[in-house]
């Protein structure tokens, strides 16, 4: 009898042991993708240079616009299964979901624009320049990698990562200096009044040929009309002063940069 209570006792302890492994089992948490999301989005890069390389051998124009939504669907077919996964990394998963939005904004770029047109070139450009900016974060920050054949095409898209970094900084730098800037009004008393400003070069940059737009705006903030001012050379440090003349009498004046040149 006492054996037999003995035996009852390791049944029933073996089978919480069992319920014990298995609840274990099911509570083991999220199946992260932090330890596949890299490589997925390296198959993802490689998949689509190997399309280029395909139509390029088959003759195939490789800027048509079917030829470009087919680089897009590509990848889409790679990353798509991302979208939903959870990351325990955060910045990781903000990361690789801006980079699937790239291609959700290629996508519109060429439903919107003709591929021959200006508007196309220079959107389709500033995709590709976040695109590459984030694939350099990736094998900066978490060590993706790409296969020996593949390993060129990724080179030259984290230096123009590099690149589009480097000219991020600067955008930002110089929009949030002029952003500051107030002009001066004069009224020379016969219905024309000069807008002036002296600025300091505070960005750490030498500029060449900065062309910017003055925007005139009245009490309503309408904007009635723009003036343009620039300079040809604006050495870091520099003290530049510009200057415009209108008929319009502005309540505000609002400053955007048009087009720079970093000096060499």
């Amino acid at each position: 009898m006492f054996k037999k209570r003995v035996m009852l006792i390791l049944a029933g302890c073996l089978m919480l042991t069992g319920l014990t492994g298995c609840q274990q089992q099911k509570d083991s948490g999220p199946d992260y993708a932090d330890d596949e999301a890299m490589e997925i989005i390296a198959e993802s890069v490689m998949a689509r240079a190997d399309l280029v390389d395909e139509y390029e051998k088959e003759g195939v124009d490789t800027t048509s616009m079917k030829s470009l939504q087919s680089y897009i669907d590509t990848e889409r077919d790679h990353v798509d299964k991302l979208r939903t996964r959870v990351f325990e990394d955060t910045e990781m998963q903000e990361s690789v979901l801006a980079y699937i939005n790239t291609l959700d904004d290629a996508d519109k770029v060429l439903e919107n624009n003709p591929v021959n047109s200006a508007e196309f070139y220079k959107e389709w450009n500033s995709i590709y320049d976040k695109r590459s900016m984030l694939l350099k974060e990736f094998v900066d920050k978490y060590g993706m990698e790409v296969d020996e054949a593949h390993q060129e095409v990724l080179d030259e898209m984290i230096a123009n990562g590099a690149a589009a970094t480097k000219k991020s900084k600067i955008d930002d730098a110089l929009a949030a200096l002029v952003a500051s800037v107030s002009f001066e009004k004069q009224n020379d008393g016969y219905g024309l009044i000069t807008y002036s400003a002296i600025v300091e070069n505070t960005t750490g940059v030498d500029f060449e040929n900065v062309s910017m737009t003055l925007g005139l705006y009245d009490a309503d903030g309408v904007r009635a009309e723009d003036a343009y001012i620039g300079t040809t050379s604006w050495a870091a440090g520099e003290r530049v002063k510009f200057e415009t003349v209108s008929e319009i009498d502005a309540a505000e004046t609002r400053i955007s940069i048009d087009y720079y040149e970093v000096a060499d």
